[in-house]
């Protein structure tokens, strides 16, 4: 093909990763286990989405997204957009989150940073600059 950068291999049956940004955690914890791939997602800059997501390991939204995420961890980018119910364990807000959100252990709003609606927490963490709006309610840490 004219133009393909991309070459699969016939002998395999696994999908190539297409992500750029695959294998690159500048934040990750070393001793925190290796998920193996497949498991977490990644929407980049400019893409909406709507609909009802369940992400076993990391959801990383850049994006717009619109409907219901469950995620273990959630990283909501500068540009990152969520609108509905969002459930994750660990949850680290630089962009915005509306409407539903359910914490299980810690959430953390960053300096740029919006979250507003109704907010179960258990642990969390507001940074100056970063806004709440809404209301709250703390809920034990099932880890504890």
């Amino acid at each position: 093909m004219v133009g393909n950068t991309f070459k699969s291999n016939p002998n395999s049956n696994s999908a190539p990763n297409l992500n750029p940004n695959a294998g690159f955690n500048p934040g990750a914890n070393p001793s925190s286990k290796p998920r193996s791939q497949g498991q977490d997602i990644y929407i980049g800059e400019g893409v909406v989405i709507q609909g009802t997501f369940t992400v076993p390991g990391k959801a990383e939204i850049h994006g717009t997204v619109n409907g219901e995420i469950k995620a273990d961890n959630l990283l909501v980018g500068v540009q990152g957009k969520i609108t509905g119910t969002v459930t994750a364990r660990e949850m680290d807000v630089l962009g915005e989150i509306n409407k539903e959100i359910h914490c299980e252990e810690y959430l953390h709003i960053r300096a740029s940073g919006m979250v507003s609606g109704a907010l179960e927490y258990s642990d969390m963490e507001i940074d100056r600059g970063g806004k709440f709006a809404g209301s709250m309610i703390q809920k034990p840490n099932k880890a504890k």
